[in-house]
């Protein structure tokens, strides 16, 4: 998941899930996990709010 992540910076949980092969649940439970963490940064803004993630610089 990692990998797809770094592959697409600013990917939203569903478009990680779905090469995966994972609901988008677990990812969004993984994802949430990594970004606490500090692997993976939340990016969003106020114009567009989808929870998109891409590796930390």
């Amino acid at each position: 998941m990692f990998a797809d992540v770094a592959a697409h910076p600013g990917a939203e949980s569903r478009d990680i899930a779905r090469p995966v092969g994972a609901p988008e649940r677990v990812v969004v439970r993984n994802l949430s996990w990594r970004t606490e963490n500090g692997l993976e940064v939340l990016v969003g803004d106020d114009v567009h709010p989808a929870l998109t993630y891409r590796p930390t610089s």
